[in-house]
Formats: C-alpha cells, structure tokens, sequence
C-alpha cells in the first residue's frame, strides 16, 4: 500500500529535465509483459523508465533476459495468465509485445482462435485486465503489420474496440523499421494508448517522424554489400529449422555469398554490442527473430513520453486512484486521527476490546501516533535522518474524513480527493509494501493487553465493491477429467451459450452421462501450496467449486456439504477455515508459499467508513469472521479460459476457476 503517489513523484516532467534533443526523461515506471529477451526493456529504459515488472513464459528468452537487466525473480513472472491483475505493480506505463505468432504467417493468421493452442491469442485479454485494474497512464503494444488485416480487419476491430471501452484514447500505425536509420524490412504495428482520466488527450497524439536512412548493411558488416537494405529476421514456419536458408537473409559481402552473424544480427536488431546471449547461437539467432527493433521502440516511447509531458491532467499534482486505493489511505488517515481500532465480531461489529496504535512504519519511515500529533521519523535522499512534527487535526478532521467517505461512495473508476491529496503531501510517501508477494497493506506497532511491533496488516474495503479475498487468474484454474461421455459431445456442449452456460453446460455434460473426477490445479505451484495447507485442499476445493457451478450449493463457502470428498461436513469445514485464513495472509497461487503468513492482522473499511481490526491473537473469532463472509465468485469465463469441455490426447476435461470474495 502507497500513502502517496508514486506515479506522481516518478513521472513528473519539467522544462529543466525534458526537451526536444533529450535521450533520457524522468524517472517513471514500467511494465514488461511477453518481454521475450527485453527489447522494450533495453528502449523504454534507455528513456529513464524502470521496470517493475517482467513476464516471459520462454525460460530461453528469460534467461537472456535476466543475464542483462537487473530485476529480482519476485518481479519476473513466468506466464502472465497466472498471475491476478491486481497483483501487478502500479505502474506509469505498459510495454507489450504480445504474442504474434497466432497472427503471422508462421503462425497461419489464426488470430483470436489459433488451431492447436488457443489462448495464445487470448492472451490480450491478459493486457486488458491489467489495463482496467491498475490503469496505467498510458501503453505501447507491438505486434506485427498482419494483424491489422486478419480476418478482414475483425480481430484487430475487436481490439481496438476493447481498448476504447477501457478508457483509453488510441491510435496505431504500422511502422517499418527502416524509417529510423535500421537497414532492414521488418515492420511492425504499433498500437499506442493512453488513459482519458489522466491524460487530457483532445491533442491528437503523433508517431515519431520518420528519419532519413543513413546506415546500411555495409554498415552493418564493415564491408562493401550489395544490399542497402537487408530483409528481417524471421523465425521460421512450423517445423522448420531455424537455420533453415528461408530464415535468414544471404549477401554479398566484399564479392563472398555469406550469412548474417549473431554479432551483425544483433547490430540490425539494435541491441548494444555488449548485450549478452546465455544460450546456444541458433536460440540467440531465434530470440533476435522474435524481438522488438530496440531503436523503433525507443522512437515510438520517445514520442509517447512527451505527449504525456504536453497533456498529463496532473498538472496540479492531482493524485488519480481508484476506489481501493483512496480506501487504503482513508483507512491510514482515519487510524492517525481516532488512534484506536476496535477488534470486530464474528458478524463484523465493533467490540469494546481495542488497541491503540503506536506506529505506521514503513523500510524509510515511522509515523509516532500522539495524542494530539504525529511525529514522521524519515530517511532523506542522502540517508539522513529527518524529523516532522504535525498535528492531527491540522492534517484530518472528523468531518474531512466523512466527506471523503462519501466522495468514494459517490464515485466510479479512478478519481482523485483533493482533501486526500493535500494530506498525501504532508505526510509524503509512505510505502509498506514491499513486493506484489505481500499479504500486509501496513505495517503497525499497537497495544492491548501486550506491545505488539512490526505487525503486517491487510485492508479490506467495502467502501465500493466487495473486497476480494482471492483474485481470479489462470492459476486458480480447477481441472476435472470428464468420463462417461463420447468425444463428438464436444461441440454440442460449447454451444450452449445461455447467461448461465456453465451450469447448463455442466448439466448437460451430466445428463447425457458424463462424470466429473477432480485431477489437477492448472498451476502446480497453487496446487503445491494448498497441499501445504492441508493435503487433502485441492480435493476439497473441486468439490465445493463443482457444486457451487452447479448450483447444488449457494454460493457461501460456509454452506458447502462434501459430495466427492471422504469428509464429513464438520472435518472439510474447519479445514477451510484454516484455508481462508492461509489465503488471507499466505497464500499467493502462482508464488511458492514457505508456510509463513507475511500478514496477521486485517482492518475492515466498512460501507459506513467505520473500521474493525482483526488480528491472530484473537484467531477464533478472526476465522470464524472470514469463513463466514467468504462466497464463491464467477469472473469472466473468457480472460481466465475455463467453462468449456475440451480434448486433450484421448480424454475429455472441464476447468472452473476459483474466485473468492468478501461479503455481508
């Protein structure tokens, strides 16, 4: 959790550090998604961005990608599709080269459906989560120059379309990478996109201009050519080798018929000379194939920094969240000022029983809650020590913080509180947590009937939707072998497509003879993980998923009755119990759980603003609280690819994802 934010303080432009000439801009954020060997790390990096996170599926690309940029395994995801939107760091703006394979020739055109793996161009919809859960200002997505054409404009339609409905203003074009001074013929599309809450986007946004062509493949040999311009990198068709004389472009070079190296391929691909390869040369040759054009995307990033410098609304610093968010700081702001948190019921109630919080505290800063003020303890640039003194009424008021709630209840999307904004600026930043791999929002020193220090705790806000105690991903996918049914069901089945398709479809399945046998969590990570919990959770949680799909139980975890499990209802319900409280304050899906809870306590934002504090010293009444208010959620059926009867080598199987929420 950020009391601050951290998009304002690392992308704020000025004169002073940005003109028309400049290589580099202010420090701002980014994210790398289908990265490959870091092309667009290398572009958007060399323009002052930092990367705060990465994913490649590839372990090829990623170790090419890890043995040159500096970026912690916490942040380098392996597969996208496993990893909760909301999970993502907040970031200023998102980079992807999403998988273009489906849409090239190599990959016959297939688009959206692609044949024999279909999510793989499914994976935009990965882009677009993360695009309406943490809105970035503004992203740069790469693809190549047929997909704006593929099936007669109607996939890249929809992806526009999809793009607009985020909210955000888009522009493409498809560019060649000889336009900037790179002798070669690769072109590519680039669709640019930037968030209309942010970014006052009436201007219209430009593509870099492009550039005469100065440099050559003498150049890029060091010897007479007989081609100014050379063809691109490919990878190869299905099946061929990626030696194979279709891939790779022959010249004449000083009267020699000879093939580009890995030195002059990474020269036309724009990488720096001393850009590392881990790996045998024909991967090298391939991942140069499948890469970005570095000096293209830096055009292109270029160009997108300094609209955003032109038409970012933040102008008067205006702080832009969403309504989490702006919860978060409430919660923060509401502690500073009433000092206590009341312990909650089983029914989310306040208690008598309290604790008086001491401290927020954070790796740079302590914030001392007195009775009348608040000391910041904080480390400067120059790691010295310095001290505020504030008062707390000079900060927030009871009736500020009433208005605040009421600005949450009556907004929508992102907004900013002028009145949170201006506290934010007192305070400054003030971020306690550390990764995406952190159950704890704060971190509190408080007293009760003993001092507890250094106490990581999670906010959960009903101050807009309920709060989500398990967010859908493909990692939370559930898969069931289906018996008993004929393989040319297939079709019939994935044709119902009623509002309720996945009960009917499981109904279906069953009417005509199907049976559903729990066989595996799509991720093995997750499935390690709740197997740590409790051997038998992975079999538990099939069995209420089933039935909750099915509509046999209601959608209340607590009202689950054991069907395929040899468990009576007493034995599978305390071991969930125990599970909520491991996924409340353990338990990531697609992260290795070590056992440990790096959060044990949770303050309720309740829809009135009031908070409740739960904590594992009263653990009873803390899991009796969240098992209770736990219910099984549906999320989009499509983005996490479940709900559908498919064939994998002879037999038939069904996924259904596991989403949970916190309710009344």
């Amino acid at each position: 959790m950020v009391l601050s934010s951290p998009n304002l303080e690392l992308f704020t432009f000025t004169a002073e550090n940005l003109n028309a000439d400049s290589e580099s801009f202010k420090a701002f954020t980014f994210i790398d998604l289908f990265a490959g060997i870091g092309g667009f790390h290398q572009a958007i990096g060399s323009l002052g961005g930092n990367c705060l996170f990465a994913s490649e599926k590839d372990t090829h690309a990623k170790a090419t990608y890890m043995a040159n940029f500096d970026i912690s395994p916490n942040h380098f995801n392996d597969d996208i599709r496993k990893i909760a939107p909301i999970d993502v760091p907040n970031h200023d703006v998102l980079c992807a080269g999403f998988p273009c394979q489906p849409f090239s020739q190599a990959g016959h055109k297939k688009g959206f459906a692609d044949g024999e793996n279909s999510e793989r161009g499914n994976l935009f919809y990965c882009i677009l989560d993360i695009l309406e859960i943490k809105r970035p200002k503004a992203f740069i997505l790469e693809n190549v120059r047929h997909l704006v054409a593929h099936d007669n404009g109607n996939t890249f339609a929809t992806i526009l379309k999809h793009l607009n409905d985020a909210n955000y203003e888009v522009s493409f074009k498809v560019i060649k990478a000889s336009d900037f001074n790179v002798p070669q013929h690769r072109a590519r599309v680039f669709i640019v996109g930037f968030d209309r809450s942010q970014v006052d986007t009436s201007a219209s946004f430009n593509f870099p201009i492009p550039i005469p062509l100065k440099k050559t493949m003498a150049d890029i040999f060091n010897a007479p050519c007989d081609k100014k311009i050379g063809f691109t990198l490919r990878v190869g068709g299905k099946g061929s080798k990626i030696d194979d004389r279709r891939n790779y472009e022959f010249y004449r070079v000083n009267g020699e018929v000879r093939r580009i190296n890995l030195d002059e391929a990474r020269e036309l691909m724009s990488f720096p000379k001393d850009f590392k390869f881990p790996v045998s040369k024909s991967q090298a040759m391939k991942q140069l194939g499948n890469s970005v054009c570095v000096e293209v995307v830096k055009a292109v990033g270029r160009s997108v920094l300094q609209y955003l410098q032109k038409n970012q609304k933040n102008s008067e610093r205006e702080i832009m969240q969403n309504k989490g968010e702006i919860s978060e700081t409430y919660a923060l702001l509401k502690i500073i000022h009433q000092k206590v948190l009341q312990y909650g019921d089983t029914q989310g109630v306040a208690t008598d029983d309290a604790v008086r919080v001491l401290k927020i505290k954070s790796s740079y800063k302590a914030i001392t809650i007195n009775e009348l003020s608040i000391e910041i303890v904080s480390k400067n640039a120059s790691k010295d020590i310095e001290t505020t003194t504030i008062k707390i009424d000079d900060l927030i008021t009871q009736q500020e913080l009433n208005e605040i709630v009421k600005s949450i209840q009556q907004s929508s999307g992102t907004f900013n509180n002028a009145r949170i904004d201006e506290a934010v600026r007192t305070l400054g930043s003030i971020k306690t947590k550390g990764t995406s791999y952190e159950k704890s929002d704060i971190t509190l020193d408080f007293h009760d009937e003993i001092h507890h220090i250094n106490q990581g705790v999670s906010i959960k806000s009903f101050l807009g939707s309920s709060p989500t105690l398990l967010n859908a991903s493909s990692a939370t996918n559930f898969i069931f072998e289906v018996t008993g049914l004929a393989a040319s069901e297939v079709d019939v089945i994935n044709a119902i497509d009623t509002r309720s398709k996945i009960k009917d479809r499981l109904a279906k399945i069953t009417e005509l003879g199907g049976h559903f046998q729990f066989i595996a969590c799509e991720n093995k990570t997750y499935e390690s993980n709740l197997r740590k919990a409790d051997s038998a959770m992975p079999e538990i949680l099939a069995d209420a998923l089933l039935s909750f799909f099915k509509k046999e139980s209601s959608n209340r975890l607590s009202d689950y009755f054991p069907v395929s499990v040899k468990l009576d209802a007493s034995e599978a319900h305390c071991r969930l119990r125990d599970f909520i409280k491991y996924t409340v304050f353990g338990i990531f899906p697609s992260s290795i759980w070590d056992g440990e809870l790096s959060a044990n306590g949770a303050i309720l934002v309740k829809d009135d603003g009031e908070l409740v504090f739960y904590h594992t010293n009263h653990e009873k009444t803390l899991k009796d609280y969240f098992y209770q208010h736990c219910f099984f959620d549906t999320p989009s059926s499509t983005r996490h690819r479940f709900g559908s009867l498919y064939k994998e080598g002879n037999k038939l199987h069904f996924k259904l994802n596991l989403q949970l929420r916190l309710a009344h």
